[in-house]
Formats: C-alpha cells, sequence, structure tokens
C-alpha cells in the first residue's frame, strides 16, 4: 500500500525452511483458533487478522497501522502463543509485506506454495480459517473483501487450468495410467495386495476415478479392516494365500506389498491367465519389486513398475509448474486488481491525513514541552513521548476502524467528506497538510525502516 496509513503484513513459517520438529509444535488446534485470532486483534496496533494452521504452515495475515510496529507484535505472538523464545523461531519466520504478503496469499491458496504443486487441500483450509476469523470478529473491510476474492479467484484457477489433475503421487498415477489403457474405471474390479500406508493411499485415491469394486488381499485379513472407513465403497477382503484363486475376477492389480521377493511370478500369472480374454492392468507400488518384471511379456498383460509410475510424476511435475507460471501472471493481476479497489475506497488519503495531523500535533506539542521544561532529561523525553504516541493510537483505533468500514457503504463519498470535515481535513485542513506532507512522510519512513530489537517496545522508536 505504498505510502498509506495501513499495511498489510504477513509472517509465519512452513515446510519449506522449517523442519517438522519444530513444525509439530507450532500448530494451533481449530478448537483454538478463535481465542488467538482475538488475542492477536487486541494487540494496538493489528487492525485485522486471519491465521492460517495446517500441518504444513502457521501463518498470520494482518492489517497494521505501522510496519515496524505490526512486525513486532505479530513476532511477539509466536514467541508468546508457542512458548519459545524469539531467538529460537527467528531464523525460520518469514516476513512479507504489502504487494508481496498480497501474492504469497495468492499462492497458498491456489496451492502452488505447497509440497504437491496445485493440491487443492489448502483452498478449503484457507476458507475455513478465514470464516473463523470472520466469525471472531478480526476481520473488517479489508480482509473481508480480500479473502474472499481469493476464494474466488482460487477456485476459478482450479477450474481452468485442472492442475490438480497432473497426478504427483504414485497411487494416484497408477490408477490414472490404469484409466488411460482400460478407459473409464468406474465398472473396473480393483485388486489391492497389502493394506499399509501405500494401500491405504490406493483406496483413497480410487475415490477420484469413481471405483466401486474393491478388493484388498493381505497376510491378515484383520489388519485390512481399518480400510473400510475410508472407502468410498463396501470392500471384499482375503487372504493373501488366496489370490491366485480370484485372479481372473481382476481387471486391475495394484501391488503395495512390502516384501523383498517377487509375489507375482511369470509362471503363476501364466498359469491363471490362461482363458483371459481382455486386458489386465498391473501396477508395482513395491522396492523391491513385488511383480516379476517378465510378467509384461505376457499376452493381454500391461505392467508398470515405480519406475514407470516416476517418469510420468516428473513429467506431470513439470506440467504443473508450466501451469503455476501461468497461474502467477494471474496473481499479478489480482494483485493489481485488489489495489485498485483498495485506491477506490477514498479511505487511505483520509486516515494517512488523520495520521499527519496527529502527528503534527505531536510534534507540536514535544516541541512545546521542551521550550517549557528544558531541564528534561532525553530518558523523561522518550518516556513522554511513548505515553503520547499510546495515548494518541488508542483514541484513533476505533475511529479509523470506523472510517474503513464506512468507506464501502452506498453514501461512502458523503460519509468520508463528513469525516474529513469532523477532523478539519477538507479545504484549508488540505493544504496545510500537503504543506507538512514531506516532513511527516521523511518521519514515518525512518520509523519504518528502524530496526528494533525483539522484545524492545516499537512505541520508543
Amino acid at each position: 500500500m505504498g505510502g498509506a496509513a495501513v499495511y498489510i503484513i504477513n509472517i509465519g513459517l512452513s515446510y519449506k525452511k522449517t523442519p517438522i520438529k519444530l513444525r509439530e509444535k507450532l500448530v494451533i488446534n481449530d478448537q483454538k483458533l478463535t481465542e488467538m485470532n482475538q488475542r492477536l486483534n487486541r494487540e494496538k496496533s493489528i487492525f485485522e487478522n486471519v491465521i492460517i494452521s495446517t500441518c504444513n504452515r502457521t501463518e498470520v495475515y494482518a492489517i497494521a497501522d505501522q510496519l515496524h510496529t505490526g512486525r513486532y507484535y505479530l513476532k511477539r505472538f509466536f514467541s508468546d502463543v508457542f512458548a519459545l523464545e524469539l531467538a529460537e523461531l527467528e531464523p525460520y519466520l518469514v516476513v512479507r509485506e504489502e504487494r508481496e504478503a498480497v501474492q504469497h496469499a495468492f499462492a497458498v491458496i491456489c496451492g502452488l506454495d505447497s509440497m504437491v504443486i496445485g493440491e487443492t487441500q489448502i483452498l478449503g483450509q484457507f476458507k475455513k480459517s478465514f470464516l473463523n476469523a470472520q466469525t471472531a470478529g478480526t476481520t473488517g473491510t479489508m480482509f473481508d473483501h480480500l479473502f474472499m476474492e481469493m476464494i474466488r479467484f482460487a477456485k476459478a484457477v482450479h477450474t481452468k487450468y485442472r492442475i490438480n489433475d497432473q497426478s504427483a503421487s504414485l497411487s494416484n498415477v497408477a490408477l490414472q495410467q490404469a484409466k488411460e489403457t482400460l478407459g473409464p474405471l468406474e465398472n473396473k474390479k480393483l485388486f489391492v495386495l497389502g493394506a499399509g500406508e501405500m494401500a491405504e493411499l490406493v483406496i483413497k485415491n480410487a475415490k477420484n476415478f469413481l471405483v466401486t469394486d474393491i478388493t484388498i488381499f493381505n497376510r491378515t485379513p484383520q489388519r485390512a479392516e481399518r480400510l473400510r472407513n475410508i472407502a468410498n465403497c463396501p470392500l471384499t477382503i482375503h487372504p493373501l494365500a488366496d489370490f491366485f484363486i480370484h485372479l481372473n475376477e481382476a481387471e486391475i492389480i495394484v501391488s503395495a506389498l512390502g516384501i523383498e521377493t517377487p509375489f507375482i511370478t511369470k509362471k503363476r500369472l501364466a498359469d491363471n491367465l490362461s482363458n483371459r480374454k481382455s486386458s489386465l492392468f498391473l501396477a508395482d507400488l513395491g522396492v523391491p519389486r513385488t511383480i516379476d518384471l517378465h510378467c509384461k511379456s505376457l499376452p493381454l498383460v500391461i505392467l508398470r513398475d515405480v519406475d514407470d509410475l516416476y517418469h510420468q510424476i516428473e513429467h506431470n511435475q513439470n506440467l504443473r509448474k508450466e501451469l503455476a507460471q501461468q497461474i502467477a501472471k494471474e496473481i499479478n493481476e489480482a494483485t493489481d486488481a485488489f489495489y485498485r479497489w483498495q485506491t477506490q475506497l477514498g479511505i487511505v488519503p483520509v486516515i494517512k491525513k488523520i495520521r499527519q495531523k496527529t502527528l503534527l500535533a505531536e510534534e507540536t506539542a514535544m516541541a512545546s514541552l521542551a521550550n517549557k521544561m528544558p531541564d528534561l532529561s532525553d530518558k523523561e523525553r522518550k518516556i513522554i513521548r511513548k505515553h503520547m504516541k499510546s495515548i494518541v493510537n488508542q483514541a484513533l483505533r476505533t475511529p479509523i476502524k470506523e472510517i474503513k468500514e464506512i468507506a464501502v457503504q452506498e453514501d461512502a463519498q458523503e460519509q468520508i467528506e463528513f469525516v474529513k470535515r469532523l477532523f478539519g481535513l477538507a479545504d484549508g485542513g488540505n493544504n496545510h497538510d500537503e504543506n507538512n506532507q514531506s516532513r511527516d512522510k521523511s518521519k514515518q519512513t525512518g520509523a519504518h525502516s528502524n530496526k528494533t530489537g525483539p522484545y524492545s517496545d516499537p512505541t520508543t522508536v
């Protein structure tokens, strides 16, 4: 918001530079999110805020009256909430301001900043976090508009580019290749060998391909029972020893066994496929391989191993990156649109003039005090200035919030003119403030660039 009187700040940490042993300490669960949003919003420099907390990131988006005070309170919030020294957190915290913060938010909600580029889960998490903050009363005109626009934008991007269709997991790619080979999987019978984590991912991804006929084979069928909870269709469960008895029923076989020698050999497969009329797709997710490589030489058998699947994943990741670059261009345009909206509000110049006027009043009062009480020490003057700033900030907090709210109402212009008259900003007031603009701007710039210590009080700057 270059030169404006309110600023957007983002501060947080993510999987990119924060180890999981620290990330797992820095998660705010849903039950505490409302309380934490309200706690942060009580800080005198924070006007609006939204907290995003997932397994891969914990971030705060805030609107503050000044950059340096905003940074100070947001860092202190992280330190206090998670009971960690700032020195321990600071190497991992990333601070973004103004346009960079807005662009980052757009990138996050679109999945461009995720471990898997373009994943859609973050959109739901982002929306849920925003609605929590909105209900908690910690958003206002700016963030209500920005976050709703980001949600709309992300939905449109996913619909337009379908970036999540470019699979980036072994289990998903295996099913995608089965679909490309055999056609739609709705009426195909899927066999899954194993009941571990990889098998679980196969079951979960099968939902996306509308698979409704799944049979699991596992050495201990009881262990496979838990997978019924994640399937979107009834599961049939058999002991692994019965696999070849049922083999000819399958059209797709995905092996997620954790064994060191092939379970499906060419001979055993050939012996059980002698009368087969249709293609059989096999995907081996195991390392070491659990399906003999030579099985692919059999008629009607299509076999994909881990290397085959990773080649497809690499190709898909490159496609995702290309799509991400196209989306990044649209994010720039969406960011431009947000700032145009903000400028059109007419709110920024008004708040800025109010700030300039109060700043001039502070300087005048301090100069008068210096003349009348020349014996004051530097320490005493700093204390007086600190408390004077605190009083002014507290006095302006509610009026500024209200000004931002009326700025988007139907009679906004009329109400803004009233506010300008109320604060003596119209006509002569405008000229007077403009004459002092360069002086006030240089002072504000100095304050914003001043580097305070992690726990030094920013009001003393």
